[in-house]
């Protein structure tokens, strides 16, 4: 039976002093969420006041495409790579364009809005 990984994390790319911020901000560690109450979804978008700064025509827009993950299937995990500009955001992982499945702060189903603070212009990969 194939089991469902949905991973909700984001850590910035080979900027080692503003990583170090933000384990010293984010301590708990990347949670793994397995839904086997849900089959697997079509898409995973990430979705918050993040998204008109990365190509989206709007925010908090779960069907905007470029915003979607993608699916790695040797590692069983979505992930996508940005270049995020410095500023404050808010963002959750949307499943299958919409609201009505999504996972926000420590992974939580319709959980709260998961924080992100950059100080410079920072590449950031999801996962």
């Amino acid at each position: 039976m194939a089991v469902d990984r949905r991973r909700l994390r984001a850590a910035p790319g080979s900027v080692p002093m503003l990583f170090a911020l933000l384990i010293a901000l984010f301590p708990t560690p990347p949670t793994t969420v397995l839904a086997s109450h849900t089959p697997n979804p079509a898409s995973v978008t990430i979705a918050g006041s993040l998204q008109n700064e990365l190509g989206c025509p709007g925010d908090w827009m779960p069907d905007c495409a470029a915003t979607h993950l993608g699916y790695d299937a040797n590692d069983d995990v979505w992930q996508g790579s940005w270049s995020v500009p410095a500023g404050e955001y808010e963002y959750k992982a949307a499943l299958d364009n919409s609201w009505t499945e999504n996972y926000g702060l420590h992974a939580a189903s319709g959980g709260a809005n998961i924080p992100l603070k950059l100080a410079a212009t920072t590449p950031v990969k999801f996962y």
